[in-house]
């Protein structure tokens, strides 16, 4: 395919030389995305293997081993009416983003320099790269990190690292760094299926939604979340529902409730699920959301 050219000479380049990225002190990257109307998605790749998803082998997979983060924020351009009844669909959205990691930005710009695949684009000061073929927009901007966008890469790039401001704060930044997958939505219209029973009816209540993928017990995958609600009456009475409908579910289904001390917990406003075991068709489920948001 027309940019198998480029990501080579990307990873000849990352092959190169060791340039780790730093992010501003106590910040994670992704924590500039995150506006209302954007599902924020980050990727723990350092260990491939690890993650419950099916990444296509060839030369995006060898990329993906090279960085150690790919933090993704999707959202309609469109800014189409969303219907809460129905599960959020994303596959119409724009998005941009970064990796993260062993990325040195000279070769890297290089590479796409040399590439006939790709044109140099400037407006004004700003600099980046456009594939016409791919409808995408890269740009190394400092040593280890390379933002992309599919539209709009100036807004991109000014929102999240010229003139980026936290959105994302940091607790829950740091319950999606440490974990495997991590997806966060604020004030949300739907909601992504993720096999959690949360009732329609109170989605218009939600100030933010972060649901995590982590490492469970005996080689297994569990999802985290943390529900943040407009009011601790309606943390309460989503805590109540969510139990509810979990202990409806395994009694119907006839299985082990287990222990239910701390897998759902209440604090104020917040809402937190822990190490909640994903079956095989969740499984499936975050497979697919992932592969929908590969950007090469």
């Amino acid at each position: 395919m027309k940019y198998r050219g480029v990501l080579l000479l990307l990873l000849i380049g990352l092959m190169l030389s060791s340039c780790v990225h730093k992010i501003p002190k106590g910040e994670h990257f992704f924590q500039a995305m995150g506006e209302v109307g954007e599902v924020v998605v980050t990727v723990d790749t350092t260990n491939l293997e690890r993650l419950p998803l099916k990444v296509e082998e060839g030369t995006f997979t060898q990329l993906l081993s090279r960085v150690n983060r790919l933090s993704v924020a999707l959202y309609d351009p469109l800014e189409a009416e969303v219907d809460p009844e129905e599960e959020l669909d994303i596959s119409g959205y724009a998005y941009y983003g970064a990796v993260e990691g062993n990325i040195p930005a000279f070769l890297t710009n290089s590479a796409l320099l040399w590439d006939s695949d790709w044109q140099k684009v400037e407006e004004g000061r700003l600099r980046y790269y456009h594939n016409d073929y791919l409808g995408l927009d890269v740009y190394a901007v400092e040593r280890g990190l390379l933002l992309f966008a599919s539209e709009n890469y100036s807004d991109a790039y000014h929102k999240s690292y010229a003139q980026r401001k936290v959105k994302i704060e940091h607790s829950l930044a740091q319950r999606m760094a440490t974990s495997l997958f991590g997806i966060y939505l604020a004030s949300p219209k739907a909601l992504i299926e993720v096999g959690l029973e949360i009732p329609k009816t109170v989605i218009p209540h939600i100030a933010s939604v972060t649901f995590v993928v982590e490492e469970g017990r005996e080689e297994n995958y569990a999802l985290g979340g943390i529900i943040v609600m407009q009011s601790e009456r309606l943390a309460n009475s989503l805590s109540i529902l969510v139990k509810s409908s979990y202990i409806s579910d395994k009694r119907r289904k006839k299985e082990p409730l287990g222990d239910l001390t701390n897998l759902f917990i209440l604090e104020g406003d917040a809402f937190y699920i822990n190490g909640l075991p994903l079956n095989d068709e969740q499984l499936v489920s975050f497979q697919a959301l992932f592969n929908k948001l590969l950007p090469f």
